[in-house]
């Protein structure tokens, strides 16, 4: 059993618990003691039990000590006194200590199901939240002002008030642009992709050429594209165009053309028709290596069509105007709001193509292994 993540935790448990008495005025200490000194406590108490199932309410109530420290202490004036620093950092590190015991525990065979999803959900669900509480501490700790580097809750507040704006552009930017591009690349990337590997003479002449242009950086051809197709959408839906091409042309004919020797001669031992044939074998081998393609592509897609907004001069419309219009105005609390709805957007889209993947190629010995 592995006992560093309790170690940890009661080290910085016990930090936090000293950063409680650290340059406390009169009036914030009656009001601030209570609450930062009961999760300190309770904190050093649970990290000394040797149980997973004390690791959770510890992470919850470190993450609330991290919490109540940034609030309560930026409405009292006590940013950035040593003890402001000692809390905040003893809290965080405890709550991080005792998520990683959940991971580092040896597994039961008769662990509960309740107990193996805590386990697997715990590291995704706390990562993004420490990363925001070190966002927000570090800028309100630093006293960072919000023209320089916003905080969280300036960026949240930014997100509020605009979010009909950024959902408007994000209609330009994911449904006009990312979607219809990204639809026409795979269809072209597909139907090319078969017809090479269908034909060795594509194969020597266009498949070379193709993976060497895959390596261009194709938003460097975006002002060309922007004086080829005019400056609106057309134009930035051709570089996703391009950006889908490529891996999906590469990744078509790699896995149509890696098919088991001895799976083709015994179906054409059968007597089966080259149409069968791709059916049957080549089109199943291939999926894994196309959805493979599909996700690096909507990676790539996203990031493309960003910096073709900021490249290709145009209607003050998409989320990568809105980030380029933004930072030049010094507006950055809207830069970040703009940045986390194609985030969540540019997510969601990966999300689909894993769920699709899992459905279309569940029998896959890569699934079968993460299902054991």
């Amino acid at each position: 059993m592995n006992n560093k993540p309790i170690y940890a935790s009661t080290f910085f448990s016990i930090l936090a618990l000293i950063g409680v008495f650290g340059k406390f005025t009169p009036t914030l200490f009656g009001a601030g003691f209570v609450p930062f000194g009961f999760l300190a406590v309770i904190i050093f108490l649970l990290s000394f039990f040797d149980r997973i199932v004390t690791a959770i309410p510890l992470i919850v109530l470190g993450l609330l000590g991290c919490f109540f420290t940034i609030t309560e202490l930026t409405s009292k004036g006590e940013v950035g006194s040593w003890g402001y620093w000692l809390m905040f950092w003893g809290f965080l590190l405890s709550s991080v200590a005792a998520s990683s015991r959940t991971g580092l525990v040896e597994r039961d065979g008769d662990e509960s199901r309740i107990l193996k999803h805590i386990r697997r959900l715990i590291p995704p669900a706390i990562v993004p939240f420490v990363l925001l509480l070190l966002w927000q501490g570090a800028v309100i700790g630093n006293q960072v002002p919000k023209g320089i580097f916003p905080s969280v809750t300036d960026v949240y507040t930014q997100l509020r008030s605009s979010l009909p704006v950024l959902l408007a552009d994000s209609y330009t930017t994911f449904v006009k642009e990312v979607a219809f591009g990204f639809t026409l690349g795979f269809i072209a990337g597909f139907l090319t992709g078969v017809a090479i590997a269908l034909s060795t003479f594509l194969q020597r002449g266009f498949l070379p050429f193709a993976a060497a242009f895959g390596a261009v950086p194709i938003v460097g051809l975006a002002p060309v594209l922007g004086r080829a197709f005019g400056v609106d959408w057309e134009s930035k839906a051709a570089v996703v165009v391009i950006t889908t091409f490529f891996p999906v042309v590469l990744n078509t004919v790699q896995g149509l053309t890696s098919v088991d020797p001895m799976k083709l001669e015994l179906l054409k031992a059968y007597a089966a028709t080259p149409l069968e044939i791709f059916f049957k074998l080549r089109l199943p081998n291939a999926l894994p290596y196309i959805f493979n393609a599909l996700k690096l592509a909507s990676v790539l897609s996203v990031i493309s069509v960003i910096v073709a907004e900021f490249l290709i001069p145009g209607p003050p419309v998409g989320l990568g105007q809105r980030i380029s219009l933004s930072a030049r105005r010094g507006a950055y609390d809207v830069v970040f709001a703009a940045i986390f709805v194609s985030s969540v957007i540019s997510i969601f889209i990966y999300g689909v193509l894993s769920w699709l993947e899992r459905k279309v190629t569940g029998w896959h010995p890569s699934f079968r292994e993460n299902a054991d």
